[in-house]
């Protein structure tokens, strides 16, 4: 008789840690990590978040100066190479003059010029055609076309914002580009917000949220590499997914990138952080990552 009760409350324990420990694992996996916490100024987030399909396509730090500049970090001489490897391979950017130029260019006029003088071209052609007509002409190259595919995607989005369809996409790229000339040591933090602050402000004063802004650079992905968004090996289904993942915090995304911070966050041009773009009260936390 002992040896069942013995039996009885042995299994009880068991029961009962089992339940404690499966509580605790659910808490654990409610609760946003430490690690996600942001140690950046509310308009370097902002123009993380706005870059924040490169940042993932990069594998970069959202909670960090373009998700990379850290303390320490600029000693890595592998990493600094890299940075200005691609800013010379895609933007021929080799200097302070060349960054500025080149991003001043990006945020007051970028892709969206010559999206607008082909959306022009094609409503001379196109101006009477409903979305389901444009479609349907798609068609006749693409058996698969829909309202994904790139001339009623890119048409429809003209009549709706104008050359500004693509303002997502400059934005975008301009928020991250302009703080990886600063890892170079191309541009200093004042002009890093001078670039950004304009940009973001452009994109405010356009869109509504977060949600607009992405479809614009998702848009201007697709415009870019010429490809329907539905064919899903093309660059705009990959990024598609990615920002999926990063709307919903779902795979490596622990945290959606654009809860961070509000869309409609005031941007100041004024430095209030110390060279690593972080607020002084949080560097303490930021160094013993």
């Amino acid at each position: 008789m002992q040896d069942l009760l013995l039996v009885f409350f042995v299994c009880v324990i068991i029961v009962l840690l089992c339940v404690v420990i499966w509580r605790n694992l659910k808490k654990r996996k409610g609760k946003k990590p430490d690690a996600v916490t942001t140690t950046l100024s509310p308009t370097l987030q902002w123009l993380n978040t706005a870059g924040s399909i490169l940042l993932a396509v990069n594998k970069e730090d959202f909670r960090y100066m373009g998700g990379m500049y850290t303390p320490g970090s600029e000693k890595s001489s592998r990493k600094l190479e890299s940075i200005k490897t691609m800013l010379w391979d895609y933007w021929e950017i080799d200097g302070h003059e060349s960054a500025m130029e080149t991003m001043t260019h990006l945020v007051s006029t970028g892709m969206r010029s010559r999206y607008w003088r082909d959306m022009v071209l094609l409503e001379t052609v196109f101006s009477q055609y409903s979305e389901q007509e444009l479609i349907e002409e798609a068609r006749k190259h693409n058996p698969n076309a829909n309202a994904e595919s790139l001339l009623p995607k890119t048409l429809m989005a003209y009549r709706k914002y104008g050359e500004n369809a693509l303002l997502g996409w400059d934005v975008g790229r301009a928020a991250y580009i302009i703080q990886c000339c600063y890892f170079a040591g191309y541009v200093s933090m004042e002009e890093v917000l001078e670039i950004g602050v304009e940009a973001g402000k452009l994109a405010q004063e356009c869109f509504d949220n977060w949600d607009q802004l992405m479809e614009s650079y998702l848009l201007g992905g697709q415009y870019w590499q010429e490809e329907d968004a539905n064919e899903p090996n093309s660059m705009t289904a990959g990024r598609r997914k990615l920002y999926e993942k990063l709307r919903t915090g779902t795979g490596a995304y622990e945290v959606n990138p654009y809860q961070m911070v509000a869309f409609q966050t005031p941007l100041s041009k004024e430095v209030v952080t110390d060279q690593y773009g972080m607020i002084p009260a949080s560097q303490a936390y930021a160094q013993k990552d």
